[in-house]
């Protein structure tokens, strides 16, 4: 049984580890070719201004088609099965520092500073499952800018082992549920 434990345990923590390697390997990729671009034209120009707008769709491009990996990843590793109509919720899942805390974790996470981005506050929706034993899957962010939407649900899967979510209950029983959280988070430049 410790062995079995042992290997679920190293599995999990590899199957994170490849989920954020994506956003790593394009803020890398990212900030690689902005060196040599900055190499190449010291001095600000229209023609630096242009790459750098295209270095930047490149990085948005890449954090999207990683949160489509890890989203069809995440379908795959789902055990519970929703059932056919939704049990009546008698305790909302909640994680276990409290919604400020996990909202604080979350704007650290966010890093926009390539992007100039600074709409203080940046209202959103995020919608998620907590399946009955507090994993959190499939992320949904719903907010004005659809680059800043992937940036924040790509934070999400960077602070999902940060802590711990309590599941739902029904009838005191934990069951798989959605958890939809209105926030706003504060960018700086």
């Amino acid at each position: 049984m410790k062995k079995l434990s042992a290997l679920a345990f190293i599995l999990m923590f590899a199957f994170s580890s490849a989920q954020i390697s994506g956003f790593e390997k394009a803020d890398s990729r990212y900030e690689r070719k902005l060196k040599a671009l900055y190499n190449k034209y010291p001095k600000p120009n229209d023609e630096r201004t242009k790459q750098e707008w295209i270095l930047t769709e490149e990085k948005i491009a890449a954090y999207k088609n990683a949160l489509v990996k890890i989203s069809e990843e995440d379908k795959k590793a789902i055990t519970d099965v929703p059932p056919p109509m939704a049990p009546k919720i008698t305790k909302e899942a909640e994680y276990v520092s409290g919604k400020v805390a996990f909202q604080k974790l979350l704007n650290e996470a966010v890093d926009l500073s390539f992007l100039n981005f600074a709409v203080n506050p940046y209202k959103i929706t995020l919608k998620f499952i907590v399946d009955s034993k507090g994993n959190v899957y499939e992320p949904k962010v719903k907010g004005n800018n659809e680059a800043v939407n992937a940036f924040i649900e790509a934070a999400f899967y960077r602070i999902r082992d940060k802590g711990k979510w309590k599941p739902a209950e029904s009838n005191e029983r934990p069951v798989l549920t959605i958890v939809s959280l209105p926030l706003q988070l504060n960018f700086s430049k």
